[in-house]
């Protein structure tokens, strides 16, 4: 053939047929990309031990949800299509940093915003005030502690005490007069602007009365009384 030899035939033969089935080679399916990993930090440092402290503040009374995208716990009561997805889309990337759920039922009883010097941005207080409402509007209670290097777990089990069912051998929580108040919006320190910590008097003629101390004890020792 040509005068070439079988080698260079099949060769020349051998070619064709990788053009001819290149085409179909290309449109063959290839396998879908997952480019995902696992992350390394689902909660941050600050979450982490407040996490721990919360477990065992309210040790079997509530299960511990953290990080609870709002969509998951609020739904938008509209007829109106468009309305519907607008206010699902303001809350669909938005999360509260905990949830405690009654346990067995795992219905919401109190959510749990941790706040960091962030929350005084002028940005994340437009959020914080969104996602209050957000709350107050559905009818569970939101409560914000600020962070801190510490936690106190009698001063934790005390702030949410009015929020939990009654544990085994326990009456449901009475509201003495100097019960700790379960509004927790931290008021901002009078001396440095800094935020508060809710503390307990251990000591004196008020001893066992909460007040609002400053969280940079003991550089600053600015106190808020808390109303009775």
């Amino acid at each position: 053939m040509l005068g070439l030899k079988d080698e260079a035939i099949d060769d020349i033969i051998g070619r064709i047929a990788e053009l001819l089935f290149a085409n179909e080679e290309e449109k063959a399916p290839t396998a879908p990309r997952f480019p995902y990993r696992l992350r390394d930090d689902f909660l941050s440092p600050a979450e982490q031990s407040f996490y721990l402290v919360l477990c065992q503040a309210v040790e079997t009374r509530a299960a511990v949800c953290p990080k609870v995208n709002l969509a998951d716990l609020f739904y938008v009561s509209s007829k109106d299509y468009g309305e519907f997805r607008a206010y699902t889309n303001k809350i669909d990337r938005k999360h509260v940093d905990f949830i405690l759920c009654a346990p067995g039922s795992m219905r919401p009883l109190v959510g749990i915003e941790l706040d960091d010097r962030s929350h005084r941005r002028t940005d994340r207080q437009e959020r914080d005030e969104f996602v209050d409402n957000v709350f107050a509007a559905a009818g569970l209670p939101l409560v914000r502690i600020p962070v801190q290097r510490g936690y106190s777990l009698a001063e934790l089990r005390s702030l949410l005490q009015a929020y939990l069912p009654a544990g085994e051998g326990q009456n449901a929580p009475s509201q003495p007069s100097d019960a700790a108040p379960t509004a927790v919006e931290a008021p901002v320190c009078p001396r440095c602007g800094s935020a508060m910590v809710l503390r307990t008097s251990r000591s004196g003629p008020n001893k066992g009365q909460h007040f609002w101390g400053c969280s940079n004890y003991p550089r600053c020792r600015g106190i808020v009384k808390v109303p009775v």
